[in-house]
């Protein structure tokens, strides 16, 4: 067994057990989804586009979706369970092919990170993600800026993502806001609508995550800001820096697990966690 399916296996264990302690419908929750590529086949992605429809299904009985910018807003339905938003990191074409159809087909609001330089083809931004997923130059085929248009005229709304990627814990500070600024102007220019949400590349605090950057984020004129840790969002959560759960290849079950707050021990060990015991964990990602 490899050390990712190992550790995976440690965590579902961890989950079920807490599972079976909580046995909560997940009711007051209120929670962020990250999902990356929908497709049949492709290595990284977040679901297939059946097992999407599962848990968009799952979510539509069980939970109230609504746009990001509500998700901190009062339940207008007692008893439906968590309130969520469902966010898209990257910009790959496949979320045009496959995710957005299928939420357009149950009525449900997303927000789309993009990685601008991705959709403007550059070069290098494809070669690096085509690095980070370990896939070929079709697998990172980015979204068509006309199809972004007709998803937000659709409903959908647009955030930034940066232009190539980074990592921005590596950055400088006035590399950091190049990134911010540089994407954001030519998302504007694109949508023609203003753009004040943002998606931290990698998302783990500290590691990908610093304040530096949330500061710089404020600085390029951004409002609301997402990162990666494992949890609900609270009360006392910055706009700046509010908790997403991803979704990688999950079952219905540990999807449900996920939403209703049995994986939330995680968000202890994103935030809490000795840096240096989360960079043992995952020594690959020095490379980010």
């Amino acid at each position: 067994m490899t050390h990712e399916r190992a550790k995976e296996g440690v965590k579902r264990s961890l989950a079920a057990t807490h599972a079976l302690l909580r046995r909560s419908s997940g009711e007051g929750r209120a929670v962020i989804l990250c999902y990356h590529s929908i497709h049949p086949r492709k290595s990284f992605r977040s679901a297939s586009p059946a097992l999407f429809g599962q848990q968009l299904d799952w979510l539509k009985d069980r939970a109230e979706v609504v746009p990001l910018a509500e998700i901190r807003s009062p339940p207008t339905n007692s008893g439906r369970g968590p309130r969520v938003a469902i966010t898209f990191d990257d910009g790959y074409g496949d979320n045009w092919d496959f995710a957005f159809p299928l939420l357009v087909g149950r009525g449900m609001p997303a927000t789309f990170f993009l990685t601008v330089g991705l959709l403007e083809q550059d070069a290098a931004v494809i070669r690096r993600f085509s690095e980070i997923r370990r896939s070929s130059l079709d697998d990172v085929r980015p979204l068509l800026w006309e199809q972004v248009l007709e998803m937000r005229a659709a409903g959908a709304e647009i955030g930034a993502h940066t232009y190539s990627h980074p990592n921005l814990a590596r950055l400088t500070p006035s590399e950091i806001l190049d990134e911010l600024e540089r994407s954001r102007a030519i998302l504007e220019e694109r949508v023609q609508a203003p753009v004040t949400t943002f998606a931290y590349p990698f998302g783990k605090p500290r590691r990908h995550v610093t304040r530096t950057g949330v500061e710089a984020v404020a600085s390029a004129g951004y409002t609301r800001a997402v990162a990666l840790i494992t949890r609900a969002v609270r009360e006392s959560d910055s706009d700046l820096m509010l908790p997403r759960i991803a979704v990688g290849g999950d079952d219905l079950g540990t999807f449900a697990q996920k939403v209703t707050g049995a994986w939330d021990f995680l968000g202890w060990w994103h935030e809490r966690a000795p840096l240096w015991a989360v960079q043992a964990l995952r020594p690959g990602d020095d490379r980010l």
